[in-house]
């Protein structure tokens, strides 16, 4: 054999186990490849799995956050009734509580001016009575006058038809006597 073919023999013997060890060593990596390869597919087909899920949850929470909105409007539309209902019952409340007020005011004014007449009535009643009082006292005394007077005059009556009874007696008696006056008759018109 020549000197070639030995070498070529002797690179050969060498070359052949590297060669083994490497295609061993490539066989164990597509092994390792193929065992990750299947373990990066279970895992891309769980994550698309929990994606779609989460998709699911995702869409769920959107509808609920849709129901809890409009649930939400809901409520505020009927709080908002509700507040525009105490709104204007308090509006209601104010003007009933300001015509009572108008109306307090106009009753204490008008029992004001009912006291004021009322004390005004009392004065012109007191007054009254006392005019009354007066005025009796003044009747009274004008009763006693009178009664006075007329006891004056029944006297001044009888001393008057006395002295006529007597003026004419003493006339009948000297006209039966039948003397003659000297002296000129009275008159009693001027």
């Amino acid at each position: 054999m020549s000197t070639a073919g030995k070498v070529l023999v002797v690179l050969v013997l060498l070359v052949v186990p590297v060669w083994i060890v490497l295609v061993s060593a490539v066989a164990r990596l597509n092994t390792v490849w193929t065992q990750e390869l299947k373990k990066q597919e279970d895992l891309f087909d769980k994550l698309e799995k929990e994606v779609a899920a989460n998709e699911v949850a995702i869409k769920d929470l959107k509808d609920q956050i849709t129901l809890e909105q409009n649930e939400t409007g809901e409520h505020l539309t009927v709080l908002r009734a509700k507040l525009t209902d105490v709104e204007r019952g308090r509006a209601e409340a104010i003007q009933v509580q300001t015509a009572v007020k108008v109306q307090l005011d106009t009753l204490n004014a008008a029992v004001a001016k009912a006291q004021s007449a009322r004390d005004q009535r009392k004065e012109e009643k007191q007054k009254e009575i006392q005019a009354t009082a007066d005025a009796e006292k003044v009747v009274n005394d004008l009763k006693a006058e009178n009664a006075e007077l007329m006891s004056q005059l029944s006297q001044l009556r009888d001393e008057f038809r006395f002295l006529l009874e007597s003026n004419k007696k003493i006339v009948d008696r000297l006209n039966k006597s039948g003397t003659r006056r000297t002296a000129r008759p009275a008159s009693f018109v001027r």
